[in-house]
């Protein structure tokens, strides 16, 4: 099994954006009136705003490979403050999604250290987090040493208002 993190170049912004809406459609699609994930895939997918991504030396975005097949995507914000701490002491897990045929397979816990690689390089106190109260991410990030430390919502048109719930998860590193 070989997990690689492909950063994110000007070449790649097409696949990331189309391995992203792939992903969140996969597993997402139930949080939204009529299965219609558009507000989210616009705001977070979109070439337009891949590239805007790309271009902000506060992000970084990188393409999940598993055994050289892209498998999903990672976003990180470096300085993003929260709960007590400040930017430059917290990195923001913005997103892992994985395509659902390499769901199960080791994928998200290596991609949770290569995070916590990237956040002692960058000499970070604490990785934060925002998940879905249901579903399986949350009993996945506590597994892996995240603490819940509040709640949030999505603040989205066309949530379902009953799926729109999260909790804000942290890991101290």
């Amino acid at each position: 099994m070989e997990i690689n993190f492909e950063a994110l170049t000007e070449k790649t912004i097409p696949t990331y954006s189309s391995l992203g809406k792939q992903s969140y459609v996969e597993h997402y699609l139930h949080l939204w009136q009529n299965s219609n994930p558009k507000p989210y895939i616009e705001s977070s997918f979109t070439v337009d705003v891949v590239t805007t991504e790309f271009k902000d030396s506060n992000c970084q975005n990188f393409l999940v490979k598993y055994n050289g097949s892209n498998a999903g995507v990672l976003k990180v914000s470096i300085n993003k403050s929260c709960n007590g701490f400040t930017a430059e002491e917290a990195l923001y897990l913005h997103r892992i999604y994985l395509l659902k045929e390499f769901s199960g397979k080791g994928i998200g816990k290596a991609t949770l250290k290569f995070v916590v690689k990237l956040a002692k390089e960058f000499q970070k106190k604490v990785i934060w987090l925002e998940a879905m109260k249901k579903g399986k991410a949350h009993q996945f990030y506590q597994s892996n040493g995240f603490k819940t430390i509040g709640e949030t919502t999505v603040n989205l048109p066309n949530v379902l208002p009953w799926e729109s719930a999260m909790w804000i998860l942290a890991k101290t590193i």
